[in-house]
């Protein structure tokens, strides 16, 4: 008798499970993931320069000036500018800009493109909020950071978002 194969059979090999799908993504170095968050946070002190001269023009006076007055809105404008545009980037590339000057990208996993949701949500929004607890957040922020010198070089947000960085 001809040994014949049920199309409508159930397949036999079970489906891969989500961190196992053929990923040839090359993780990024922990340097330029420094370098990048660096550079953001150097962005976002540059926004912060009027507020600083606003300070420095008359350190004393309990009453600020109209001049002072418009240079520290001038400052949040331009922070909240940089925080619309780095939110841009990351829904269109997953990338900041220290992250894109520096080629580096945020992806599940499995190498699978990182939703908006995943990477303000989870990676941003909440760690922030976990780090606002007193004494506790301070506590996780330093773990959170140090995290990345485990064997999968992913900081503990990586882990908890099921993300990583890689090169772009």
């Amino acid at each position: 008798m001809e040994d014949t194969q049920n199309p409508y059979a159930a397949p036999t090999a079970p489906p891969p499970l989500p961190g196992e799908l053929v990923d040839d993504s090359v993780k990024a170095d922990r340097g330029l993931r420094l370098v990048a968050r660096l550079i953001d946070g150097a962005l976002m002190m540059v926004c912060f320069v009027p507020t600083f001269l606003a300070i420095a023009i008359d350190p004393g006076n309990k009453e600020p000036s109209g001049l002072q007055m418009a240079m520290m809105a001038l400052s949040v404008l331009a922070a909240l500018g940089l925080f619309v545009y780095q939110c841009v980037l990351l829904n269109q590339h997953s990338q900041t800009l220290g992250k894109r000057w520096l080629k580096i990208k945020i992806v599940r996993n499995d190498g699978s493109p990182c939703s908006f949701g995943r990477i303000f949500g989870l990676r941003m929004f909440v760690i922030a909020l976990i780090e606002q607890v007193p004494c506790l957040g301070a506590l996780f922020a330093l773990v959170n950071a140090l995290w990345i010198f485990g064997a999968e070089s992913r900081c503990l947000h990586d882990l908890m978002c099921d993300t990583k960085v890689v090169n772009a």
